[in-house]
């Protein structure tokens, strides 16, 4: 039967992600929810659960009460239960969370990687208890034929059922040692656990003071311990004092010796069982299937707690790498930062410095257009016209680099005004009607007459829409079309609340965009394609710039409490699925906007 795991939070959407993440055990589970604290106990009256996820803060009852409330029950006082909280998560809640019965508590946003290694522990847990389970069946129809026999399996029974509980492992084997003497006072007790990378037994605990723990017998040496490893099979001995010292440390009252493997399945050795009698008398049939059935017992018990211990030192040194890593992130976002910033102030520095000598050769280039001699002379005409255009787009990459710095400051500021989308964009028709005519290109602009008046700043909206546009220019082939549209709708905010707003299509018919880079685009200096492949100028088809028009729109549309985003079918410069930049404008401002 497959594990049972409960998931209890009254957030269906936690209860979603918890469910998402288990899905990733490599073991088949069946999870069960409950969306509030009541049903969550009533379900642990119905199924057998393996590990209870259970969220703190809930209406009615919390996960504490639920906690106290399932320890009050016998049938339910051992289902171990994690805590997860996102609120709820300082140390004094964690104390509280544990003294309450806890196994373990989890802060939101949880780590899936922890979350999965805490769950198959108590999956795997639960699967040996199976086991012990199918064992003790087993056991049971023994006990029927032997009433003595029953009575003592029953208590050996009832000794693994509390030790298999017991996840730490010292406090594990000093249970076993002490469980086993207050049943059946043998003279030595004591748990050796086999070593692989040493090769050899180790004397992890015992009863009496005779020898300390840590005592180690190497595999090279020969002797009964030795023997019942490389056997796997029991090893009595009636006359310890022909073994050395080294090959069984002794006893001063043992007679008879008993050592049991302490093995999972066939082959898995997890240790031996060092059991010795005062008296010369044999371990009669009860006590040696007794022992032996325990030591099988033992063996799961203890390979539990050592993989709970592994899983926890695992979890340690992974809290403690993602303790390093963030850190290392942490540094790492401080340095960008201060590059960005320094970037950006010598960007600012820059854009100061040429925008003076800029206006100088753009003003005195345009004196040199009216002077008889230039106007006259053909050449000249023309050389002269190209040092106009020229600084006309230094001047207009200058004072797009400045509004960048304003935006990455945040203290681009918008004066907004009723205004007319319609009338904008017939200006905008107007300022780019040379460049469409020499490119070929035709723009539609239709359902914007419709359009109400908006508050807005219609300068910032002009570079907006202007970068939008040129950027629909030179993507798009010669010859093919450039469409606009827009319509007026409701949509609804953060808080809730539907707000009028009106939407603006600007879509080409060109190369298209990859759907890898549609969020890429609207950061500054980014670039599509390779840079060396970009043609030059300002409007030719793929031509290249400083990769400011779409961060600059996007701070623009920010700045009015709108967005952008753009949709395309892919990149493909051979059946041209070309892009649709869309842009969302309230209708009103609340308040004048700073960005």
């Amino acid at each position: 039967m497959a594990p049972k795991i409960l998931l209890v939070d009254d957030r269906p959407e936690n209860i979603y992600t918890l469910r998402r993440v288990l899905q990733k055990l490599d073991v088949a589970a069946e999870i069960e929810e409950a969306t509030s604290a009541i049903a969550g106990l009533e379900l642990t009256l119905r199924h057998d659960f393996c590990v209870a996820i259970v969220d703190v803060q809930m209406p009615e009852m919390d996960g504490y009460e639920m906690v106290s409330l399932l320890r009050g029950n016998e049938s339910t006082a051992r289902l171990p239960v994690i805590f997860v909280s996102a609120i709820y998560s300082d140390e004094y809640n964690h104390r509280k969370g544990y003294e309450a019965g806890a196994v373990d508590f989890l802060s939101k946003p949880l780590v899936p990687e922890i979350l999965l290694s805490k769950v198959r522990v108590f999956i795997d847990l639960y699967q040996q208890r199976q086991e012990l389970e199918l064992a003790n069946q087993k056991l049971h129809q023994n006990h029927q034929i032997l009433e003595r026999r029953t009575r003592l399996l029953e208590i050996a029974r009832q000794v693994s059922h509390q030790i298999t509980a017991i996840l730490n492992l010292e406090a594990l084997l000093a249970e076993i040692i002490n469980s086993i003497q207050a049943q059946y006072e043998y003279a030595f007790i004591g748990v050796w656990l086999w070593q692989a990378e040493q090769e050899a037994l180790t004397l992890e605990a015992a009863t009496g003071s005779f020898v300390l723990p840590d005592t180690i017998v190497p595999k090279a040496v020969q002797g009964p311990l030795v023997e019942v490893v490389e056997s796997r099979l029991p090893v009595y001995l009636t006359d310890p004092t022909a073994v050395s010292e080294t090959q069984l440390p002794s006893h001063p009252h043992t007679a008879v010796v008993l050592l049991f493997p302490l093995i999972i399945g066939q082959d898995d050795l997890v240790g031996v069982l060092d059991v010795r009698q005062r008296h010369q008398q044999p371990f009669d049939d009860e006590s040696y299937v007794n022992l032996e059935s325990l030591s099988d017992q033992l063996a799961i018990a203890i390979r539990n707690a050592q993989l709970y211990d592994r899983v926890l030192r695992f979890n340690e040194e992974l809290e403690q790498n993602v303790q390093e890593r963030t850190q290392q992130l942490d540094k790492a976002v401080e340095r960008l930062a201060l590059l960005d910033q320094s970037k950006s102030d010598f960007i600012e520095v820059v854009a100061h410095e040429l925008r003076t000598p800029l206006s100088l050769v753009k003003g005195y280039s345009e004196m040199l257009q009216t002077e008889p001699g230039i106007q006259t002379n053909e050449l000249y005409m023309l050389q002269v016209k190209g040092i106009v255009s020229g600084a006309a787009r230094m001047l207009e990459i200058v004072n797009t680099m400045l509004d960048m710095i304003k935006i990455d400051a945040q203290t681009l500021q918008i004066s907004p005004e009723m205004m007319s989308i319609a009338s904008l964009f017939r200006i905008l028709r107007s300022e780019l009607a040379p460049t469409l005519n020499e490119r070929q290109q035709i723009l539609s602009i239709t359902e914007l007459e419709q359009l109400p008046h908006i508050e807005a700043d219609e300068g910032a909206l002009f570079k907006l829409f202007y970068q939008l546009l040129i950027n629909a220019v030179k993507y798009t082939p010669d010859g093919r079309e450039i469409r606009v549209r827009g319509r007026f709708h409701g949509r609804v905010g953060k808080d809730d609340l539907t707000e009028q707003a009106v939407e603006i299509a600007i879509e080409d018919t060109g190369i298209g965009i990859d759907s890898a880079y549609t969020e890429l685009i609207f950061d500054k200096f980014y670039q599509t394609g390779h840079v060396s492949l970009h043609s030059t100028g300002k409007t030719k088809f793929k031509g290249g710039g400083p990769g400011l028009g779409l961060a600059l729109a996007r701070g623009i549309v920010k700045a009015h409490g709108g967005h952008i985003w753009v949709e395309s079918d892919g990149h493909d410069e051979i059946n041209y699925p070309g892009s649709t930049f869309f842009v969302l404008l309230p209708l009103r401002l609340s308040r004048v906007i700073s960005f």
